[in-house]
């Protein structure tokens, strides 16, 4: 039976950026996900009270059979402990507090052999980001947050107007050149792109809801994939593409399954622990998350060719959105 990884995601941003407001989306819209929160105050998440099933100490149970958890003194400990629980969370999500450094919080991830880092989401404020980032004051803080980001999502976009918004967004991609950001209505759908890839590995991996949003893209090869040239398609995904997730078998490493996890510009390709220490060679499987009208299903084919022996045509498909929002 296989051990599945324990994927733990950071929430950043400065104070005031909008970390609430995505969480609270988290807490309310995870459906077949046991997702524990990890926060410095409950207070401040505002958790609707419908939600709440019961409360025990620094640990609120959710209707949804989600957790929020106080963080207390030991963040280290906090999420070891819930490493260890055989009836434990799918899904770890850690809120920085405003003035943190992500990528010290993600650092935890390593507390546990069960663990692992699934990216780093920072949220800025799309109308004040840049004059924070110049504060004498607090501008070093901002620009750390927002150099450590695997997504970074602008919000309060609604506040300016488009030409503002494009402006905030060359700045920031001139800041942090590997950059993957969004803004809009992203944030209202990000809940689904977390949690893709908690749980089961075996669960169905195109799970994320279809919407006028995303374009999903599915890549198979029933024969073991070039393990070097799956680094370098991966290392070279365009922008457009925010999650993804597969099972794959590689020719570098044969008789083993291969769990692929990426969010944004982070990606890993970690063995899948057996407890019985066998593994069956099998069909690959890579899902592909991306913007609907800029993922070039083409582009992608040709990226992800070199990984197959030669002379075995690709299979995939880009499973288009529907055109409900």
């Amino acid at each position: 039976m296989a051990l599945s990884r324990l994927p733990v995601t950071v929430l950043g941003g400065y104070l005031g950026a909008g970390k609430t407001t995505l969480l609270n989306r988290l807490l309310a819209d995870v459906h077949d996900v046991r997702l524990a929160v990890l926060v410095n105050d409950f207070g401040a998440v505002n958790i609707d009270a419908a939600l709440i099933a019961n409360r025990d100490g620094e640990t609120i149970s959710l209707t949804n059979g989600c957790v929020c958890c106080s963080i207390g003194d030991n963040l280290g400990m906090t999420l070891y402990d819930l490493a260890g629980r055989p009836d434990g969370p799918e899904h770890i999500v850690v809120e920085a507090s405003g003035v943190a450094d992500p990528a010290r919080i993600a650092a935890y991830a390593g507390c546990h052999p069960r663990l692992g880092l699934d990216g780093i989401v920072v949220v800025a404020d799309a109308e004040t980001v840049r004059a924070r980032a110049s504060d004498k004051y607090v501008g070093d803080v901002i620009r750390q947050q927002l150099a450590t980001a695997d997504l970074i999502v602008l919000s309060r976009t609604d506040l300016i107007d488009a030409s503002a918004t494009r402006a905030v967004r060359d700045w920031i991609e001139a800041e942090v050149p590997d950059a993957r950001v969004y803004d809009g209505a992203v944030v209202n759908r990000l809940a689904q792109l977390l949690l893709v890839g908690g749980g089961s590995h075996d669960a169905p991996l195109a799970s994320v809801e279809h919407s006028a949003l995303f374009t999903t893209w599915r890549f198979t090869s029933a024969l073991p994939l070039d393990g070097p040239a799956l680094r370098r398609a991966l290392a070279m995904l365009p922008g457009a593409v925010l999650r993804a997730k597969g099972i794959v078998h590689l020719a570098d490493a044969p008789g083993r399954r291969i769990v692929l996890q990426l969010v944004g510009r982070r990606w890993s390709l970690d063995p899948e622990e057996q407890s019985d220490g066998v593994v069956l060679a099998g069909r690959s499987e890579i899902v592909l998350i991306g913007l609907a009208g800029q993922v070039d299903a083409d582009g992608l084919a040709a990226l992800f060719a070199p990984t197959l022996p030669p002379g075995l045509p690709p299979m995939a498909d880009l499973l288009r959105p529907e055109s409900r929002a």
